[in-house]
């Protein structure tokens, strides 16, 4: 409960941030060619597999960040929605990205991630696992992530991660990235445009 109102508060807060960022050049950059990502083994929020399988055959935006984050987190998953919400009004639903949720502190994420999510929108998907599976998927993303513990009976460290967001097509691979502010109309128009060039590629 503690945490679902520490995270209601960040939202409620995430006005004023977003209003900080709007001075901030928004960076969008395209990968090509698009790099593969390797095999990697994951949990869903629902102890479901999740490896580069789950991937395929639709658009992705992958979020690197941990539940207990203060403030990108939960600004930033806020952010990506309304994105996507954007992007609803010009393209077909099947095109439309899920949001994925890296979670890259296990010890402390796995047990709640799912109610975490379930707060921001009923269809994010989170996924963590072992430190060396987040790695091999964190390479493949180009990400940088890292537990700030003390020792090992640190239970209130914090965890440093970047805030760009990866771009997967429907064929596993990272075609993109892009980092805050997230301007709803202004990354859904690249975003559509990035995801239309591609499927012109493809088809």
């Amino acid at each position: 409960m503690i945490r679902m109102r520490t995270v209601l508060v960040v939202l409620l807060c995430s006005v004023s941030l977003f209003s900080a960022f709007t001075n901030a050049a928004e960076s969008m950059v395209s990968v090509s060619p698009p790099r593969a990502l390797a095999e990697f083994s994951l949990k869903d929020q629902y102890g479901h597999d999740f490896g580069i399988e789950q991937f395929k055959d639709r658009w992705s935006m992958v979020f690197v960040g941990f539940t207990s984050c203060p403030d990108v987190c939960p600004v930033t998953l806020a952010n990506l929605e309304a994105v996507r919400a954007e992007m609803g009004f010009r393209m077909r639903p099947d095109r439309i990205p899920n949001i994925i949720f890296l979670a890259v502190d296990p010890d402390r994420d796995t047990d709640v991630l799912k109610d975490y999510l379930a707060f921001f929108h009923p269809q994010y998907i989170g996924i963590t696992g072992s430190g060396s599976e987040i790695d091999k998927l964190i390479k493949g993303l180009d990400a940088f992530y890292r537990l700030d513990k003390s020792g090992p009976e640190d239970r209130n460290y914090n965890v440093i991660h970047n805030a760009t967001v990866s771009i997967i097509s429907p064929e596993a691979t990272v075609v993109a990235s892009i980092r805050p502010p997230f301007h709803p109309h202004k990354t859904g128009e690249y975003l559509i445009g990035i995801i239309n060039k591609h499927m012109q590629l493809v088809d």
